[in-house]
C-alpha cells in the first residue's frame, strides 16, 4: 500500500491545497493535515486488504477515503457550537467572533473602513442613517479560519437594525470584495449610543444566519447569527467607547469572551454570580434580561 498511498495523498493534495488556498485556511497547515490523514488511510487500508479496498485500486480508495475524513473534520469544525460563559462584568464590549484581528482602523463621516486590501476603504451604506456615521468610529476586522462560526452579542442591548444585503459572493482577496459579497449587520443600541456586528461572506458561503430581529433585547454574549466557512466579522463601535482598546492585530479572540474594549465611566459590574453562559439569540437574551 505504500505507493498506493503516496499516488493517492498526491491526489490528495492536488484537490486540497487549491480550497485551502481559496478559503484561506493556511497551505502549509492543509498540506500537512493531508498528509497526516492520507497515511493514516493507507495504514487502515493496507490492514484490511482486500476486503475494503476491492473492488477500487488502492491508490483511489486512500484518495477517497481521506477526502471523507478531511471533510467530515472541516463541518465538525465549522458547525460546533460551544457554551461560553461571558465575564461578570457590564463595562466591556466583547468580540462578536472566534479568529484573528485584522486591523484596528478609525473611520469619520460615514466612511468606514472595513477593509484594507490595497489600502482602499469601503463605506457601509446601512450605517449612514445612524449614529455611527454620524461621528467617529473604530473599526476592528475579524479573520475567521477554523472557528467556531456561531457570533455573539458585543453588548446588551436592543437591536435597532437586522439587515441582510445579497451579494455576488466574490472572493475577500478581491479589493472591492466587501461591496459585493453577501453580508448581514445588526445594530445593537445600549445607552443612546449603537454598536454594529457586521458579518462578510466569502465565495462559496451560502448561507448567513441571523438569530435576532430589530426591537429584541440582547444580552451580552448571547448568539446573534452564523456564518458558514470562511469568512470575515467587522465590529464598528463608537469612538468613545474606543478609549481603552484590548485587542491588537494578529490577536486571537473568542467570541462572547475575549474583551474588545472596556467602557469608560462608572458603568461598574454585575452583581456576584450573575454570569451565566451566553445562550442563543433573542429568547435566550429575554431570559437573562
Amino acid at each position: 500500500m505504500v505507493i498506493d498511498t503516496l499516488l493517492g495523498g498526491s491526489m490528495a493534495l492536488a484537490t486540497a491545497l487549491p480550497l485551502a488556498w481559496k478559503w484561506e485556511l493556511g497551505v502549509r497547515r492543509a498540506a500537512l493535515a493531508v498528509l497526516a490523514t492520507c497515511a493514516l488511510c493507507g495504514l487502515l487500508l493496507g490492514a484490511t486488504v482486500p476486503k475494503v479496498v476491492d473492488p477500487l485500486p488502492g491508490f483511489l480508495a486512500v484518495y477517497l477515503l481521506s477526502l471523507a475524513l478531511l471533510a467530515a473534520f472541516l463541518l465538525f469544525r465549522f458547525y460546533r457550537d460551544p457554551e461560553r460563559l461571558a465575564p461578570d462584568r457590564d463595562d466591556v464590549i466583547l468580540s462578536p467572533a472566534d479568529g484573528r484581528v485584522l486591523y484596528v482602523r478609525r473611520s469619520a463621516d460615514g466612511r468606514l473602513p472595513v477593509s484594507d486590501k490595497n489600502g482602499r476603504e469601503y463605506k457601509l451604506e446601512e450605517l449612514t442613517k445612524t449614529t455611527l456615521a454620524a461621528g467617529e468610529a473604530v473599526v476592528v476586522g475579524i479573520a475567521l479560519s477554523l472557528d467556531v462560526h456561531v457570533n455573539r452579542a458585543p453588548v446588551a442591548g436592543t437591536v435597532v437594525v437586522s439587515q441582510h444585503h445579497r451579494g455576488a459572493f466574490r472572493s475577500l482577496k478581491h479589493p472591492r470584495s466587501l461591496l459585493e459579497n453577501e453580508r448581514a449587520t445588526t445594530i445593537i443600541e445600549r445607552d443612546r449610543r449603537q454598536i454594529a456586528v457586521v458579518l462578510i461572506a466569502s465565495r462559496l458561503v451560502r448561507r448567513i444566519l441571523s438569530f435576532v430581529s430589530a426591537g429584541d433585547h440582547v444580552a451580552c454574549g448571547a448568539r446573534i447569527g452564523a456564518i458558514r466557512f470562511g469568512s470575515q466579522v467587522d465590529l464598528v463601535l463608537p469612538v468613545e467607547w474606543a478609549t481603552d482598546l484590548r485587542v491588537a492585530v494578529g490577536q486571537r479572540v473568542a467570541a462572547g469572551q475575549s474583551v474588545v474594549a472596556v467602557l469608560p465611566g462608572d458603568h461598574g459590574t454585575s452583581p456576584p454570580g450573575a454570569a451565566v453562559a451566553a445562550g442563543g439569540g433573542a429568547d435566550d437574551a429575554r431570559a437573562r434580561s
